[in-house]
């Protein structure tokens, strides 16, 4: 009977070891990796995941940027529109294995920003195609 009992007892462990930690996996999830910076305001970790090329739109301005260049628009952004808060309203991917998000992004002086977010995979990593603050 003890011998039975270690047995189930290592097996449980075992099992209960083998599944996968809820907070590795939004680790991963670029999503909510993405969010993150966002809501911390932080421009370097964001333009980590631009591409050589972004499309970004802040408010009415819209124009596409190298990666450099809208590191530094989206610095003076956050400059002028400090992040209290950051909520993704909703979130998917397409057949083609693109990923986007909705959001909406409230600065501390209460300044609301409906968000958008579309990522393209190359070579196993996501990149920033298209951000939007509008």
């Amino acid at each position: 009977m003890k011998i039975f009992l270690s047995f189930v007892l290592t097996l449980f462990l075992a099992v209960a070891q083998a599944q996968p930690d809820p907070k590795a996996d939004a680790k991963t999830d670029v999503i909510e990796e993405i969010s993150n910076h966002i809501k911390a305001g932080e421009v370097k970790e964001l333009s980590a995941f631009f591409d050589v090329t972004v499309e970004l739109t802040i408010q009415e301005r819209e124009n596409s940027y190298s990666k450099a260049q809208a590191e530094i628009i989206l610095k003076n952004f956050f400059n002028k529109y400090p992040a209290k808060s950051f909520k993704v309203m909703h979130r998917g991917s397409s057949e083609k294995g693109g990923k986007y998000l909705i959001g909406l992004f409230v600065s501390e002086n209460d300044t609301d920003f409906r968000t958008s977010i579309v990522l393209l995979e190359k070579n196993g990593h996501y990149y920033i195609q298209q951000l939007r603050f509008e």
